[in-house]
């Protein structure tokens, strides 16, 4: 078959209309998220805080009309409109300049970059703010389970040790992956990406991309990823892991995943006890020290994120098998045929891929405790083998007809309404009055708002050590708001949210603007006391900052409710008690403890 080759004056036709296809667009990248502004040759832009911009960032670097972008042929002439912190190239402040597509602009902290895009690229998602991220994570959970289908959550930094704006991320990252995948802003160096229907095969694909050595001195990008179900089955959770795995990512290693084992075990003692400072939480922990010294089944109810596992990894560590291994599994990240063989164990060619014996979750736990999260997940048969388990105190391994005993108090958990569950029959009745011979319910961070500011300065003193960060606590402003939101995650959502703002803060308190956007949507109450003393009724001793920073904090809430509620009694310790749900002996151990006849405080007639 004979060609004819193209003509000159045809392959330039197609060079003029492939230049024509461009477009030049201005990416602004803010605390938030990013805006991508396509711009015209008859239509300049104005960006700044507020109208009449015509882009409108709430950023308090940024003068009201910061800045004017007109395009001029294949360049964009930027003219600063008196703004009060400049606007910057190169490192210079510029009152009138011209760039180029692959320039950048600074406005204050805003980050304008001028970029060359097809109109097919114009049409394609831009990069989310945090927020919309969070949204469409919770959309896609909900569609995943429902579906019974996988995704991914991948996050990706520069390797340079101080950082990489994510103006230099965002467009390699975007350019990997499908127009139906979604990108979006974690912080100033970190971009999230959210793969949809995708597994741990397409994720590893785009994280090895990403860590491929660049052309022209580009960084090298270390990257995360976490999979649904098997690294967490809610967004904060799905969020959490994958921050986790990206942040402990390096050069020589630029590639990690978020654990995806359905089961951990864990032989010494856990974290710290549970934040309780509010009467709800203080009524749990009492409970909790009660039933520890038992081994009757224990039942704990409460919503997602609340800390379910924490109070379970308290009755473990308070009675007599805290030295035995707690072993913890997800019953909902488990693949529905290998739940028997997670829970039971199994033997060598039991099913395809058995390729040797395998001990269950129940073998691991002999001599402690089993927590068994999501338990309204299991399915039918995996609920009766549970129920014989929990008879005969014996599991038999799939492929095998031998009983092995065991020896392993089971604590379980669910935010399903169990009842309701077993009144259709999804849920076996005669199992959950096995489960339920002790039913705690676990309250929403909402129903208890004394416990907000204890937990915050935990996650923040967590976060501080994790991250390399020494922020010293809580503005009045964000403290204010830390107590306004109804934080529908609860505990998991608090802990992701001080967790990203120590990441962006950039000083040595967390700001307003540092919390996610429905955090700062709440109304304020009235205004916190300055740099976040969190209760000021009691003057305890203060510490800087350190290895006693979280305790002096605690304790200053813990004395300020005693006070209080001793006050209210008329000094009647009795009643004070009564009033904050602890035992009387419990709070006349604390008044000692905390020194607070010596603060001052003495009931009505006593010396």
């Amino acid at each position: 078959m004979e060609t004819t080759p193209l003509s000159s004056s045809f392959i330039d036709a197609i060079q003029r209309v492939r230049q024509d296809d461009r477009r030049v667009a201005l990416l602004v990248y803010h605390r938030d998220g990013a805006e991508r502004v396509v711009l015209t040759p008859s239509a300049p832009v104005v960006i700044g805080r507020a109208p009449p911009s015509q882009v409108q960032i709430r950023d308090a670097s940024l003068s009201r009309e910061h800045a004017r972008f007109t395009q001029s042929g294949d360049s964009v002439l930027i003219e600063d409109l008196r703004s009060t912190n400049g606007t910057w190239l190169g490192g210079a402040r510029v009152a009138r300049a011209e760039v180029k597509p692959g320039d950048e602009v600074l406005l204050g902290k805003v980050v304008v970059a001028v970029r060359s895009i097809t109109a097919a690229e114009s049409e394609l998602p831009g990069l989310m703010s945090h927020e919309q991220l969070r949204v469409a994570l919770e959309e896609e959970v909900k569609r995943a389970r429902y579906f019974g289908q996988r995704f991914a959550v991948v996050m990706a930094r520069s390797a340079r040790p101080q950082g990489a704006h994510v103006s230099h991320l965002f467009l390699r990252v975007r350019a990997l992956l499908r127009p139906v995948d979604r990108i979006a802003l974690y912080s100033s160096d970190v971009v999230a990406a959210l793969l949809l229907e995708a597994g741990a095969d397409k994720a590893l694909d785009l994280v090895r991309a990403l860590a491929e050595p660049p052309a022209g001195g580009a960084p090298v990008v270390l990257s995360g990823f976490a999979t649904f179900p098997e690294a967490g089955t809610v967004a904060e959770e799905l969020l959490d892991r994958c921050w986790s795995a990206v942040r402990s990512a390096t050069a020589e290693q630029p590639v990690r995943s978020a654990p995806v084992g359905t089961w951990k075990s864990s032989p010494g003692p856990g974290p710290a006890d549970p934040v309780a400072v509010s009467p709800a939480m203080l009524r749990v922990l009492e409970m909790v020290t009660r039933v520890s010294r038992s081994s009757i089944p224990v039942l704990l109810l409460g919503e997602t994120g609340t800390g379910k596992e924490v109070v379970a990894r308290a009755i473990h560590d308070r009675g007599p098998r805290s030295g035995r291994p707690m072993v913890c599994v997800n019953c909902g990240a488990i693949p529905q045929q290998l739940v028997e063989s997670t829970l039971f164990g199994h033997e060598r060619g039991a099913f395809t891929g058995a390729w040797q014996q395998q001990r269950g979750v129940f073998e691991a736990a002999d001599g402690g405790t089993v927590f068994l999260d999501e338990i309204g997940e299991l399915p039918a048969a995996a609920q009766a083998a549970l129920l014989r388990v929990l008879e005969t105190r014996q599991v038999t391994r799939v492929g095998s007809n031998k009983p092995i005993d065991v020896d392993a108090r089971v604590v379980a958990a669910t935010h399903r309404d169990i009842e309701a569950m077993c009144a259709s029959g999804a849920f076996r009745t005669d199992l959950l009055y096995r489960l339920n011979a002790m039913t705690m319910t676990i309250p929403p961070l909402r129903a208890r708002p004394e416990d907000i500011e204890p937990l915050a300065l935990r996650f923040l003193e967590q976060a501080n050590q994790a991250n390399g960060r020494a922020i010293r606590g809580f503005d009045a402003g964000s403290l204010a708001r830390l107590r306004a939101y109804s934080w529908p995650g609860n505990a998991r959502e608090l802990r992701n949210a001080i967790e990203r703002a120590v990441v962006i803060a950039e000083g040595e308190w967390i700001a307003e603007e540092d919390l996610p956007e429905r955090a700062r949507a709440a109304p304020p109450p009235e205004p916190a006391p300055e740099h976040g003393l969190p209760c000021d009724g009691v003057e305890l001793a203060s510490a800087p900052p350190g290895a006693d920073f979280l305790k002096t904090q605690l304790q200053r809430c813990e004395a300020d409710l005693i006070v209080q509620a001793l006050r209210k009694a008329g000094g009647n310790q009795t009643e004070a008690a009564r009033a904050l749900g602890m035992p009387l002996r419990t709070l006349v151990y604390k008044l000692k403890a905390l020194g607070i006849k010596r603060l001052g405080y003495a009931p009505p007639g006593d010396a």
